[in-house]
Formats: structure tokens, C-alpha cells, sequence
């Protein structure tokens, strides 16, 4: 078991992001509260300001996950403030990663 030096934010998906999703591909439905259908992304280790930390990496999440699920940017919200984010998202914000896994860390480069 290693700590990592490291925070995460993990966020999960509501219900305007779900039907964005189905809006644009409705042969492969999304579902409120699939299990699995969160993601976590790994952040420099907080030790303070959460919320700071949130406003900093929000954009390059939403992004993530829009491009995740369409490529054709055309189709993406054209605002994506960090008042989306909230209304699309909802996160935790943990300041502690312990890694429980004997296998390597990495297993490709994107």
C-alpha cells in the first residue's frame, strides 16, 4: 500500500450531462446513477482550498468528459462555465490517495 502524492476529484454525472449524451447518440443510452459512470482525476495534493482547486481544473474535466463522449466540438455547450459544471456534475474532492494495487501505476500514454 503508497500514499500518493496526490488529491483526486472524482465527479459523476446529472441529469443535463445524461441527456446531452442521449440527446446526441440515442442507440447507446446513459442512465442517472450507472454504476461505473464516474471518473477520477488526479490533482497536485491540496492542502488547503478544495473549492480553489475545483475552479482551477474544472474546464480541463468538463472538456474531458464532453470529448469522451463526442468528439465534434460543434456539439459541446459553447459556455462552459464553472456554473455548468455544477448544474452537469457533481464531485468529491478527496485529499488522500492511497494506492492498494501491486501492479505498475501506468499502463499506457495518452
Amino acid at each position: 500500500m503508497r500514499v500518493l502524492n496526490r488529491s483526486a476529484i472524482t465527479i459523476s454525472y446529472k441529469k443535463p450531462f445524461i441527456d446531452w449524451n442521449n440527446r446526441l447518440f440515442p442507440d447507446l443510452l446513459m442512465q442517472e446513477n450507472m454504476l461505473g459512470e464516474s471518473k477520477t482525476y488526479l490533482i497536485n495534493q491540496l492542502f488547503n482550498n478544495a473549492d480553489q482547486a475545483l475552479k482551477k481544473y474544472y474546464k480541463e474535466i468538463f472538456e474531458a468528459e464532453l470529448e469522451g463522449v463526442c468528439l465534434d466540438e460543434e456539439e459541446w455547450p459553447e459556455k462552459r462555465t464553472f456554473k455548468l459544471f455544477n448544474e452537469w456534475f457533481s464531485y468529491e474532492i478527496s485529499d488522500w490517495v492511497t494506492d492498494l494495487s501491486n501492479q505498475s501505476f501506468f499502463s499506457e500514454i495518452l
